[in-house]
């Protein structure tokens, strides 16, 4: 990919689920948390609330947040952070994708500051994101008390104009930067709102 010269800093931002990996994670690991099983049962509780959520009464981070208090709620913050780190070391590695790598590996190369911003939880995203090289990493972070999860969020969701406020936080005013921005979904378009680079859902057009 040829390299271009710009006036002001460069920031990658990418999203993670289906942005960088092929599927979804968050449910996978919430599965590998409280086992097949409970999860099983979990799933079939949720019917309800899968009904409600196609019929448009409650929006998807509603329903999101049934499922993370039936899921995480008593776990174990001991066991919660354990997995996160395991599941990022061998679960992940499997999902990623090779286009989507190559493009990391390119903004990494030119020396560009890279971050990982994702609804997915911070717990498994940090490690991984770590050991990628990304120079900053949030995620989606949830309450803990007395050594368990409370099945709370801690902070709103990490998508939508959530994004956009957590890079402010690292990065401070995204003026100041030429930004190239990787995302999938609804989640991500205040995000590639702000990028003089959007790209959505396709790395064939990544040539500056």
């Amino acid at each position: 990919m040829p390299t271009q010269p710009y006036d002001k800093p460069v920031i990658a931002v990418f999203d993670f689920d289906r942005t960088l990996t092929d599927r979804h994670t968050f449910w996978r690991f919430l599965r590998q948390l409280i086992g097949r099983p409970r999860f099983t049962l979990v799933a079939i509780s949720l019917i309800p609330t899968a009904i409600l959520l196609a019929l448009k009464v409650i929006p998807l981070m509603a329903a999101r947040e049934v499922m993370i208090r039936r899921c995480m709620t008593g776990v174990s913050v001991e066991k919660y952070r354990a997995l996160g780190v395991l599941f990022a070391q061998q679960d992940i590695p499997g999902w990623l994708k090779p286009e989507a790598l190559a493009r990391l590996k390119w903004h990494q190369a030119q020396g560009h500051r890279c971050l990982l911003i994702s609804n997915s939880a911070d717990v498994y995203l940090e490690p991984w994101g770590k050991a990628a090289g990304f120079d900053a990493v949030s995620g989606s972070r949830f309450k803990e008390c007395n050594g368990r999860l409370t099945g709370e969020l801690d902070g709103p969701h990490c998508q939508a104009e959530e994004k956009v406020i957590r890079v402010q936080q690292i990065i401070g005013n995204p003026r100041d930067y030429v930004i190239h921005a990787y995302g999938d979904s609804e989640g991500d378009r205040n995000l590639l709102d702000i990028a003089e680079y959007p790209y959505y859902r396709s790395f064939e057009h990544c040539t500056q």
